[in-house]
């Protein structure tokens, strides 16, 4: 899944949605606000899932902290790809 791509779209829905009346930069405007609530529902998500991977694997500490550090690469890519969106 490209995030640019889906923030782009989630823009021009929007943008058709209120009317063709939307500038260039309006829509850059409304794409940053998109990548930006992206990104916050990525943190919170992986945020919970990190929390719920350590609580469900308190007998297995060494396999949560790798599922842990695992998830947080991939969060650290999405992050960057979002980051890159605004």
């Amino acid at each position: 899944m490209n995030l640019t791509n889906v923030a782009n779209k989630a823009a021009t829905d929007a943008s058709n949605a209120i009317g063709p009346s939307l500038t260039g930069s309006e829509l850059e405007k409304i794409t940053a606000i998109i990548a930006k609530a992206m990104e916050d529902a990525v943190l919170e998500t992986s945020n919970q899932h990190s929390s719920v991977c350590v609580n469900c694997l308190t007998h297995e500490m060494d396999l949560a902290h790798k599922i842990r550090e695992e998830m947080e690469l991939k969060k650290i890519a999405i992050i960057a790809n979002l980051t890159a969106l605004r």
